[in-house]
């Protein structure tokens, strides 16, 4: 079982010129990375479903990468007590039957809460993790959104364990958590792959200039290669883009590589990132107005569904 790897890269400070040449300067950065770790605490949230595991890899990999500590979450979803299902048997058994086997559907929900958070316990000490564990309940992204406060980073899968009776559309798991929580959200693919390549998306915008920012402060000093993307059809702008990040991540000391693409944002950054292997794309969530995003979907909502790489979407 591995994990991405943490060899340093030689520590350097990079000149840009207009013609995208580039000069290093030696520049001791170890003291830096130690000082500024962006990330000291995990949420993981797990349903006992194939992708949430390998939710829970990428999660206690991150957290040896950055000595975080580690609390898995399993949420029983109160739909399920109280939602059209519950009340058709309600109907059925009538009110006064029901209401005395309701108890013992809450048990066996509970219970089995009980058993995927010890099987995370299990699998996160095979990483090397000694994890907590918590169980709660309530709607189940609005719960994780609430503990996302006590944290640094939250890690979710794409797709649940209901994930093959999913329409595709708007309002799972990981697109309600993504809407509401403060913190930074990782979406986990079905498959694991060793974070080495990292892309990030960038358009000038706050949420993107979070981004950045958050991308240099998590990866700079580690033997991750990073990209900066820009998606414009506009020279003028493209030179603005592309002036904004080599002033932005000079100072960090690390080796980003950057690339104009253009077209639609969220295809073409997919399509760039697949084409190129790339292991991760960090990126700002929702860039747009609220409404936009609720009513169309955006670039954010069109990556999430359909990324095969993790997604680290900064709030």
């Amino acid at each position: 079982m591995s994990g991405p790897r943490v060899s340093a890269l030689p520590p350097v400070i990079l000149i840009f010129t207009k013609q995208g040449i580039f000069a290093k300067i030696t520049y001791d950065y170890t003291s830096y990375r130690e000082a500024n770790a962006m990330i000291k605490s995990i949420l993981i949230a797990t349903d006992g479903s194939a992708n949430s595991m390998v939710a829970t890899q990428y999660g206690c990999c991150l957290a040896k990468l950055f000595q975080a500590r580690v609390c898995g979450l399993n949420v029983v979803d109160i739909r399920a007590l109280e939602g059209p299902l519950m009340s058709d048997i309600s109907g059925a058994l009538g009110f006064e039957p029901f209401q005395s086997y309701l108890p013992q559907f809450e048990k066996i929900l509970q219970q089995r809460a009980d058993s995927v958070l010890e099987d995370f316990r299990k699998l996160s000490a095979e990483y090397g993790i000694t994890a907590d564990v918590k169980r709660q309940t309530g709607i189940v992204p609005n719960v994780i959104a609430e503990e996302a406060r006590r944290v640094d980073l939250v890690v979710i899968a794409q797709h649940g364990e209901h994930a093959k009776w999913s329409s595709g559309l708007l309002g799972s798991t990981a697109e309600g958590l993504v809407r509401k929580s403060s913190r930074p959200v990782l979406i986990v693919p079905r498959q694991y792959r060793e974070i080495r390549k990292v892309l990030i998306a960038y358009d000038g915008g706050n949420e993107s200039t979070k981004a950045l920012k958050a991308a240099c402060e998590t990866f700079a000093g580690l033997s991750c290669e990073l990209h900066v993307a820009f998606v414009t059809d506009d020279d003028a702008h493209a030179d603005e883009l592309g002036a904004e990040v080599r002033d932005y991540v000079g100072p960090y000391g690390i080796q980003a590589g950057l690339v104009r693409l253009r077209g639609e944002a969220p295809k073409s950054i997919l399509q760039h990132a697949g084409e190129h292997a790339f292991d991760m794309i960090v990126m700002g969530a929702f860039g747009h107005s609220r409404l936009h995003d609720l009513i169309l979907g955006g670039t954010t909502a069109y990556m999430m569904r359909n990324t095969v790489i993790p997604i680290l979407l900064i709030r």
